[in-house]
């Protein structure tokens, strides 16, 4: 599962909750309601309630690291270690938080990254993530596409019809080994990456990721609609991660 680290974390959670929210009309999606909860609840809730996980680290937009801190204190998540601010660009942010995570835990740990907007992870696609980080230095849910996908010029010209078998739709939480993970981003962030997946940024660096099968609840919610159908969601579900 990993090496402990210096406070005996073994596995540490970075949830990045930095994100600009600019398709979300003007509204911090991160503190949104759903199901009477803010939105970044369930992130946090669902590595409270893994065993497998230690600790968590919260990267919060500038400015907004108390109403994250209150968040914790409401609800009673005693995992989270700190909440750091985040950045301009989510190269800066992921950075940030595996920063805090090198202070809880060895380069031999796990750390679990996760977007704080997608709200309907599993404990169980935790553990089969984790499960994957024996033989790889990270591990990624994911989906096949529904839809046919079509390579564009300039958002117009169709240029190729893709095959959809070798395909696949990447989620988070992704897993990686702390010490590959956190060497990656150093050279991301002095050399300026451009940066929308960190599993993206340990494959540049030339470490070996593997895929786990996603979820179709774990969506992520990026415009105001996606918070009405997540609610459907939560109703289905349960109230819980």
């Amino acid at each position: 599962m990993g090496d402990k680290g210096p406070n005996g974390a073994r596995v540490v959670a970075v949830v990045l909750a930095a994100g600009s929210s600019e398709r979300m009309e003007g509204r911090d999606k991160i503190y949104a309601p759903l199901g009477g909860r803010p939105l970044i609840y369930y992130s946090l809730a669902l590595f409270e309630e893994c065993a497998e996980v230690d600790a968590v680290i919260v990267v919060a937009a500038a400015g907004s690291e108390n109403e994250t801190r209150a968040v914790a204190r409401d609800y009673g998540l005693a995992k989270i270690r700190e909440v750091v601010a985040g950045g301009v660009e989510r190269r800066d942010s992921a950075a940030a938080g595996l920063s805090a995570a090198t202070s809880v835990a060895s380069p031999g740990a796990a750390v679990l990254i996760h977007d704080a907007a997608r709200p309907f992870a599993s404990k169980t696609l935790v553990r089969r993530l984790l499960e994957a980080l024996v033989d790889a230095d990270g591990a990624v849910p994911a989906i096949r596409p529904a839809d046919t996908v079509k390579r564009v010029a300039e958002e117009r010209d169709v240029v190729a019809t893709l095959a959809r078998d070798v395909l696949r739709l990447v989620q988070t939480p992704q897993a990686f080994k702390l010490g590959a993970i956190a060497e990656a981003y150093r050279v991301a962030v002095r050399e300026r990456w451009p940066v929308t997946d960190d599993a993206a940024v340990l494959e540049q660096f030339g470490g070996r990721v593997v895929t786990v099968e996603g979820e179709r609840d774990n969506f992520k919610i990026t415009y105001p609609q996606d918070l009405a159908f997540a609610e459907l969601v939560l109703a289905r579900k349960g109230a819980g991660p």
